[in-house]
């Protein structure tokens, strides 16, 4: 009898916020490199890592994967899709080795994969050594805690990874080795950087796209999605207004990421008039405006600490 000869599984893990040519892009050249794979992809549900709604339905961002060449999905709950990028990329890894994938593709601004793994093994190596020095740069005047992390790394490694891309590529290499999966990394060069406002050609960030959709311009040169409306955080302030307004500190601290004291920084800027105003007022050297934006969302979504 012939033995059989086993299909290559390829892992990716998305929020397709929304789906665009420059996912349309990946697809195809995991398929040149790897013909007769299976692709899973690990995929946000409703909320972003930013904390924001993403702006297609589960449903209709799975339906156009699909008719790219996507076989699988898994989904990633907002107790995991709304995490800093250590737990988010942690969690999703931990996911698709359960799945059995053979190979991770992420796109990056870095094209060598193996400065990735280089710079996983030495954070492993020495954990020690770069916990000390995050704390070092936290003590410095003016650095949130992801920029603490990257002088630390930048100090140890000798590579700077302070693009988005790049920042989640090395934590999903550090998942890889810290736990030891058999998973191969594979980067690939990004069609356009994460927030540009920029377009080439056909291509356009995710985040241009949301800002187009929002001024009611033609997306269909960069997308093969309609999309007329999106739902915004931005809208449902009122509402988380009026409810911290009326929540004790104490009950509010009961909520998943708020931090000692972020309780207070929300009742101090409630009076805000506007979500973004609210948000730009929170920030500080100690959180970053992801970081209170994600608090917010689990504040608005009622997520208690005790609870996943």
């Amino acid at each position: 009898m012939f033995k059989r000869i086993k299909k290559p599984k390829i892992g990716i893990i998305v929020e397709y916020n929304p789906f665009h040519n420059g996912h349309i892009y990946q697809l195809k050249w995991i398929k040149n490199k790897f013909p007769d794979s299976k692709i899973i992809i690990a995929m946000s549900h409703k909320y972003s890592q930013r904390g924001e709604y993403i702006c297609v339905s589960w449903w209709k961002r799975k339906q156009i994967a699909k008719k790219y060449g996507v076989n699988k999905f898994i989904k990633l709950k907002e107790h995991i899709s709304t995490q800093a990028a250590h737990i988010f990329a942690n969690e999703a890894v931990s996911l698709l080795n359960k799945a059995k994938i053979d190979y991770l593709v992420f796109g990056s601004e870095t094209e060598d994969i193996s400065v990735f793994i280089k710079v996983a093994k030495l954070l492993k190596e020495n954990k020690t050594e770069y916990d000390i020095l995050v704390k070092k740069y936290l003590k410095m005047g003016g650095n949130s805690f992801p920029k603490a992390s990257a002088l630390a790394l930048s100090e140890l490694t000798n590579e700077n990874f302070d693009k988005p891309n790049d920042i989640l590529g090395i934590e999903y290499v550090k998942s890889i080795i810290n736990n030891d999966f058999k998973i191969q990394p594979v980067c690939l060069k990004r069609t356009i950087e994460f927030h540009s406002e920029n377009t080439l050609n056909e291509f356009a960030s995710a985040s241009k796209i949301r800002q187009m959709i929002k001024e009611k311009q033609d997306i269909s040169k960069y997308t093969p999605l309609k999309i007329k409306k999106i739902k915004l955080i931005e809208d449902t302030y009122p509402k988380f207004q009026k409810f911290i307004s009326k929540t004790p500190a104490n009950k509010i601290a009961q909520y998943k990421l708020i931090d000692e004291g972020m309780e207070n920084l929300f009742k101090k800027h409630i009076n805000q008039p506007t979500y973004h105003d609210f948000i730009e007022a929170c920030i500080s050297k100690r959180y970053t405006r992801n970081r209170i934006k994600r608090a917010y969302l689990s504040v608005f979504l009622k997520q208690r600490k005790n609870n996943r």
